[in-house]
């Protein structure tokens, strides 16, 4: 089940994404064969153009987000379950030829290609905010007023302190006057001096400065606290579904532990009664090897054999299951295969199954099951 993988522009647009060009994706497809797979299409548009590109076929895809790459082993859910099977094992030979990639995906849906989703595989960073700049202030100093003598004490009308001024906003530099003879005015009655009338227009400047500033904060404070709410509302719901995901996952766990249970003791004691074992057809891929077999089963006692169909009188394999079965998982995600599963026995060695329908995948467990029991 090889593929061939010679075509030369597939190399020539993968160069051309690793080395940072401005391609950064490209899809592989068969083009209506059965194991050449040639370059579909390449782009600058990233994962949202990729996505658009996919059509109902067995596809391979390899984009670049930032400096990480990814491998996409894209499968239709209107695809048979053989060529489902023979992706699997050209995805590795894709893997083998794009070694860049950091992480590979399975998926059977282009909603499911979101960059969120990817990122998250990736691992990659999110961006942290830059820090608001700080608005410079200049300083007017204050101007110094020197004494004028008068032919008897008298009290002079004392000039308001000038405070600082936004840069930004008023760009006068008051400048002190020149010298000139100083008219006595009472404190009480007469109109202000020139230079009393400027402070007073500059300290009303200065206010309004100050109080736009105040504006602006509060409402950069209340756009922040409106994100981080938003924020934080959006993590609760995302908890609550995973939260619920988990409980009905494991109610499903659970009620399939109790039919399984169920089966497996109709098993034993038809097996009891009539000497009869588990039987039927299924497929399989054994430990080390890339190939699907389907072959005629027999379980009976402790032991598994395999026939070429269900006329053979001679097994051509066996595996002992008595007290062998480490650990029994449903496999659909993992091969993309409806109605699999995957055995893991405790020397190490992993096998997959997949069986014709839900019920005879369900049973065929529940003889694993059974067969693991010590006789």
């Amino acid at each position: 089940m090889s593929c061939d993988l010679t075509d030369p522009a597939i190399q020539e647009a993968y160069n051309e994404i690793i080395s940072g060009a401005p391609t950064n994706w490209l899809i592989l497809g068969y083009h209506d064969t059965r194991d050449k797979i040639s370059l579909y299409s390449k782009g600058t548009g990233g994962l949202s153009e990729l996505a658009t590109k996919l059509t109902e076929e067995v596809l391979y895809g390899f984009v670049r987000i930032d400096d990480r790459y990814a491998l996409l082993a894209y499968v239709s859910d209107q695809v048979s379950g053989l060529r489902r099977a023979r992706a699997l094992v050209h995805g590795k030979a894709v893997g083998a030829l794009f070694k860049a990639s950091n992480v590979q995906l399975n998926t059977t849906s282009p909603d499911e290609l979101t960059e969120e989703n990817v990122r998250a595989r990736l691992g990659a960073a999110e961006g942290l905010p830059t820090p608001e700049a700080t608005p410079a202030v200049s300083s007017t100093p204050e101007p110094v007023v020197a004494p004028v003598a008068a032919p008897r004490p008298v009290t002079p009308v004392s000039p308001a302190p000038v405070a600082n001024v936004e840069s930004t906003v008023i760009d006068t530099v008051v400048q002190p006057p020149e010298p000139s003879p100083t008219k006595v005015v009472s404190p009480r009655s007469g109109p202000l001096s020139p230079k009393t009338e400027r402070q007073l227009e500059i300290e009303a400047a200065e206010r309004k400065v100050r109080e736009e500033m105040d504006r602006q904060r509060r409402a950069e404070a209340a756009k922040r606290q409106k994100e981080t709410e938003e924020r934080e509302a959006r993590e609760q719901e995302l908890l609550a579904q995973k939260q619920a995901f988990e409980l009905e996952r494991k109610r499903k766990e659970d009620a399939d532990k109790v039919a399984r249970e169920g089966m497996k003791k109709q098993l034993i004691e038809m097996e009891r009664l009539r000497g009869l074992g588990l039987s039927g057809y299924i497929t399989f891929q054994g430990a080390g090897s890339p190939f699907w077999k389907r072959r005629f089963y027999v379980m009976r006692g402790q032991v598994l054999a395999f026939f070429r169909d269900e006329n053979d009188r001679a097994p051509v394999s066996q595996i002992g299951l008595s007290g062998q079965v480490a650990h029994i998982e449903d496999a659909s995600l993992e091969v993309l295969i409806p109605n699999s599963f995957r055995v893991d026995l405790t020397n190490g060695d992993t096998h997959y199954f997949f069986s014709d329908t839900t019920k005879d995948k369900e049973m065929a467990i529940a003889g694993f099951m059974k067969c693991n029991e010590s006789a």
